[in-house]
């Protein structure tokens, strides 16, 4: 017994051919348990796309039984490949749509991940038919080779789904410009290579005795996938030179915020907060400046008479709007250069630059 038979042996093990060509056996557990690792994994690498997940487990058994479901019905009966292509084309539609999302951006992933998976399982099982020196089509009526191409191919998903977020450029490119004008013209050329990789999968169920189709569709496969590796290249250079352009002009506009709240809060940090000239503690650090530059200026204080009669009098509001009244009317008569500040109750402080006493004493008078 060959290599081959061998590995028959071990999946066909426990099970039992039914009529219609229906297989039911421990290979099933192949799709079934991959299936449900693969339902897991991929919700991780879908919410680090931006795709909305909950982690109730009705939304996660309605995400997985159906992919689960058809996988493993093509495990047991031999559905013909387009119309298993279709079926998983259709199953990856009512995963990812969502009410309310833009439909260009799911539409962009299932395409490419749906050519993909088809490009790999094709190569798969041409490969296997000149291994195994079988025609393809005879190599998908058995269940073991079924479940190892499909099987193989939904492990390379699990594995693709575990890297992915940490690919942390390439998930930010795809997340905030896969629904791009730039993506568009990519799209028509996504949705070729589907409708022509389709075509091509009636090659595996074709009744001919050809050795050369599975090199034929191995070749033809891959020259697809390689421009469409150098397609995804150009356009990725493309999305991510947007993709900078948009964080740089995010991030100049959060400095600016930043800078913005930074002003603001040393404003209202050198004001006060009644009369909306400056503090006490502005003040005596100007004046403190002045000095340790040794430039000359007239400091003048001033105390306002009967606060505390008018308080007493008419309230505290009334003494509140005397002291705002005097604060707008004298600082009006100073120069912008000069500075006016509040160091107490009815405290108040002037600094007269390059102003000698003299003229101090004038404009104070004035």
């Amino acid at each position: 017994m060959n290599d081959n038979q061998l590995l028959r042996a071990a999946v066909n093990k426990g099970g039992v051919s039914l009529p219609f060509s229906i297989y039911i056996g421990y290979g099933l557990l192949v799709p079934v348990c991959l299936s449900l690792l693969f339902g897991v994994i991929s919700r991780y690498a879908l919410r680090a796309m931006d795709y909305p997940q909950t982690d109730t487990f009705r939304e996660m058994i309605g995400s997985t039984v159906p992919a689960l479901l058809l996988f493993t019905l093509w495990g047991m009966v031999n559905l013909p490949l387009p119309v298993f292509y279709m079926l998983a084309f259709l199953v990856k539609m009512l995963r990812l749509f969502h009410k309310g999302e833009s439909r260009l951006k799911e539409l962009f992933l299932i395409n490419l991940t749906h050519l993909t998976t088809m490009a790999l399982h094709m190569i798969l099982i041409g490969a296997f038919s000149l291994i195994v020196h079988i025609p393809m089509s005879r190599l998908l009526q058995e269940p073991f080779w079924r479940i190892l191409t499909l099987g193989i191919v939904l492990f390379t998903n699990c594995l693709v789904a575990i890297l992915l977020p940490r690919l942390k450029t390439v998930v930010g490119v795809l997340r905030t410009q896969a629904k791009s004008e730039e993506v568009r013209p990519f799209m028509i050329f996504l949705w070729f290579c589907n409708v022509f990789l389709l075509l091509d999968s009636i090659l595996c169920i074709a009744n001919t005795q050809w050795k050369l189709l599975p090199v034929f569709l191995i070749s033809s496969t891959v020259l697809l996938e390689f421009y469409l590796i150098r397609f995804l290249r150009h356009i990725y250079l493309i999305l991510k030179v947007h993709y900078l352009e948009e964080e740089h002009d995010r991030l100049t506009r959060e400095l600016e915020r930043q800078n913005q709240d930074a002003a603001e809060l040393r404003s209202k940090s050198e004001q006060d907060s009644l009369t909306g000239i400056f503090n006490r503690q502005y003040v005596i650090d100007k004046a403190g400046a002045l000095l340790e530059a040794g430039e000359s200026f007239s400091l003048v204080f001033l105390d306002l008479d009967h606060l505390k009669m008018l308080n007493d009098r008419e309230g505290h509001h009334a003494g509140d709007l005397y002291l705002i009244r005097f604060a707008e009317e004298f600082g009006a008569c100073l120069r912008e250069t000069d500075i006016f500040a509040r160091v107490g109750g009815d405290e108040f402080v002037v600094i007269l630059q390059d102003c000698v006493e003299e003229n101090t004493r004038e404009r104070m008078e004035n």
